[in-house]
């Protein structure tokens, strides 16, 4: 796989560097916004209105916080769903803190899962789809997702799911490897 170098700290704007010292507990995490702050004033933007989706809007902060667990276990990350205590890498742990440990597992094989609801499972298959085979989106798919969700809440979660997928993916082919997830 090829490498980015990371912009080094005397190099990152203001605001880039209060980001990385947010994530400092997570060095390769750090590392990989370095990565993206090779243009900064696209990223710092983007990252911004990501924060913001995933901590606003109609749909449940723990919705959103499994569909990111999926992108993360699609992209590669998922020998960390096994690792014991298990945390997902939170903006903003009080929003997400009542996800159990037990949904978190549950993300693997959430079809057959007997704790995770129809709603959760649909955001999951959707969040898969999209990412995997957005082929598969078809009219039968979203006649099933409507059952669960209006339209606006689908808008929201492509949203979240399209800018992780595309997060993910990015971070997915350099080295060394970024994954988001943090098993403190």
């Amino acid at each position: 796989m090829s490498s980015l170098t990371p912009v080094e700290d005397a190099f990152l704007s203001t605001r880039m560097k209060a980001l990385v010292a947010e994530f400092e507990f997570d060095p390769e995490y750090a590392n990989g916004l370095k990565i993206f702050a090779h243009k900064q004033e696209v990223f710092e933007p983007i990252w911004s209105a990501y924060r913001s989706m995933l901590e606003n809007g109609k749909l449940d902060r723990d919705l959103k916080e499994l569909v990111r667990l999926k992108i993360a276990q699609n992209n590669d990350c998922s020998p960390y769903v096994e690792k014991q205590n298990l945390r997902r890498l939170r903006f903003a742990p009080e929003i997400a803190a009542s996800l159990s440990e037990e949904k978190i597992a549950a993300v693997g094989a959430f079809e057959v899962s007997e704790v995770l609801t129809k709603r959760e499972k649909l955001a999951l298959k959707f969040a898969e789809k999209l990412g995997i085979e957005p082929e598969s989106l078809d009219d039968e798919f979203f006649e099933d997702l409507r059952s669960e969700f209006p339209d606006e809440e689908i808008v929201e979660l492509a949203h979240v799911a399209a800018v992780g997928i595309g997060f993910e993916r990015f971070l997915a082919v350099w080295q060394p490897r970024v994954c988001a997830l943090d098993t403190r």
